[in-house]
């Protein structure tokens, strides 16, 4: 684990990793078994149970520097009030984006349970009579 990199720099090559997952599995041949399909919705499980934490850290990093007031807001409304709405925008969104996530674990849980039971290559019904 390289932890010589900014949070936002490991957020994009998190979000990168997902990109090239999706142009490799554009092909369905990607997944050669089942077992396969089976270990990339696992490690999305992984992924998504540690997604509420790294949003948490987030939120609070945003709490950290608007109380030292280290934040300026741009536009027409760079108040101290319009400032303090953006901030209490910006963690109720990520506590619902958090909640939110809990399904969608729940669901990938529900996926993963099936596949983790799943096997394969099956030979082909010839292959056994032979």
């Amino acid at each position: 684990m390289d932890l010589n990199r900014t949070p936002a720099e490991i957020a994009r090559n998190a979000a990168e990793e997902i990109r090239a997952l999706n142009h490799v599995t554009l092909n369905t041949k990607a997944y050669e078994t089942a077992p396969a399909v089976s270990e990339v919705v696992s490690a999305l499980v992984t992924l998504v149970e540690r997604m509420p934490q790294a949003l948490q850290q987030a939120e609070a990093g945003l709490e950290a520097l608007y109380d030292r007031d280290q934040i300026r807001l741009a536009g027409p409304d760079s108040s101290q009030k319009a400032l303090a709405e953006a901030v209490s925008t910006v963690t109720v969104s990520l506590e619902y984006v958090r909640n939110d996530l809990d399904g969608v674990l729940r669901e990938l849980k529900a996926a993963a349970g099936p596949l983790s039971n799943m096997g394969g290559p099956w030979p082909d019904e010839d292959d056994d009579e032979a």
